[in-house]
């Protein structure tokens, strides 16, 4: 049975392609710290710089090593593993606009002929991806821009990583999600695929290998917008439970506890809603508005029983899609300056603190604004 979750959709998850799009958590360092320390790592890596100095040689048009050969150097060093180890193969995208079969394998030939023998090089003009995409896991992509497009469409965002070496010997990282999650030995699923089976089988993979690897779960849920809502009690509900962690904590309360059901309807009439269904459990939902050039998302909540899955962070892609869709500038969002950790989970998503404001009659700061450009 295939539990590809169904994004039942009047959206469509555009891939991020700006390099290091998403910030680092509070507590990792800095992202300029971790992108030399993904440089020393594979200087020092015998196997994989050897491809990568090869490659430049090899001098291929739009090129990058990719994935694993990458992240595998990298849990490597941090686990005490010797270099090449769980490299399967090394995988060299190129973009080139004849796409024709015969072109590439020139290319494959000729990089039989000058690559090493130690690991196979696998190479593949990332521009013919679409015609073969299909019969391979089973449903259609559109033709790629580039190989960074490419590379943003990996199943986890962790192995969405590629370099290059340029004549005067600097190395270009392209990590569209960014670098915390492969120095953090954690698997994060990209949910703006469809490609759970990938996901979870490199997954299991990564832990057989590295045993410390931690993996984010791909949420076994739907995500579609909301056009009416049969049960109104049943959001409002979902809302109660998600928001119960702040009471005693928040100071002023949440305005949710002046909700009512019919307040909640005229809140999904009146702005943009999507849920998250498991079955036909209401699990998750999220509220957007368009404030200026931002699409502003509020009421971001999923159901404490399923609450670690990934279900917020689908909700949130279905947010950025639809603002990518209006073509807005980014999102923002408020959160109480109470709850830490929902700052930190944020960051993770990709957001900043761009300010900090008070309720009506509050002389302190009640509120953290946060935003993410896209």
């Amino acid at each position: 049975m295939d539990n590809t979750p169904r994004f039942e959709r009047t959206y469509r998850i555009q891939p991020v392609l700006t390099t290091h799009c998403i910030p680092l958590r509070s507590d990792a360092v800095d992202k300029t710290d971790l992108d030399r320390r993904l440089e020393e790592i594979l200087r020092a890596d015998r196997v994989v710089w050897t491809a990568i100095e090869q490659a430049r040689a090899f001098d291929l048009l739009d090129w990058w090593i990719v994935s694993g050969a990458v992240y595998n150097a990298v849990w490597n060093a941090l686990t005490g593993k010797p270099f090449g180890y769980g490299i399967k193969d090394i995988d060299l995208f190129y973009f080139d606009a004849d796409t024709s079969w015969e072109a590439e394998d020139q290319v494959i030939r000729r990089g039989a002929r000058h690559f090493s023998r130690s690991i196979p090089v696998e190479i593949r003009n990332q521009a013919r991806v679409h015609l073969w995409y299909q019969s391979h896991f089973g449903r259609p992509i559109t033709p790629l821009r580039d190989c960074r497009d490419s590379i943003a469409k990996f199943a986890c965002e962790t192995h969405a990583v590629g370099v290059r070496l340029h004549e005067n010997d600097r190395l270009e990282i392209c990590a569209p999600y960014g670098l915390d999650a492969i120095f953090d030995l954690r698997i994060v699923p990209n949910l703006r695929t469809r490609n759970r089976r990938t996901h979870e089988a490199k997954a299991q993979r990564a832990q057989h290998l590295w045993p410390g690897i931690e993996v984010e779960p791909w949420p076994d849920c739907a995500i579609m917008r909301c056009p009416h809502v049969e049960d109104w009690d049943a959001l409002h509900a979902l809302l109660m439970r998600a928001f119960a962690y702040m009471q005693d904590r928040i100071d002023p309360p949440s305005s949710l506890h002046r909700m009512t059901p019919k307040d909640v309807a005229a809140k999904a009439r009146d702005e943009i809603c999507y849920l998250a269904h498991d079955g036909n459990d209401l699990i998750g939902c999220i509220f957007c508005k368009v404030d200026s050039d931002l699409l502003y998302v509020g009421k971001l909540a999923v159901d404490p029983k399923h609450q670690g899955q990934g279900i917020g962070r689908a909700l949130m892609a279905a947010a950025e899609a639809e603002a990518r869709g209006m073509r807005l500038k980014g999102l923002q969002l408020q959160t109480r300056i109470e709850l830490v950790e929902n700052h930190q989970a944020f960051a993770r998503l990709g957001f900043i603190k761009t300010a900090e404001t008070a309720h009506p009659g509050f002389e302190r700061h009640t509120s953290v604004t946060m935003r993410k450009i896209l």
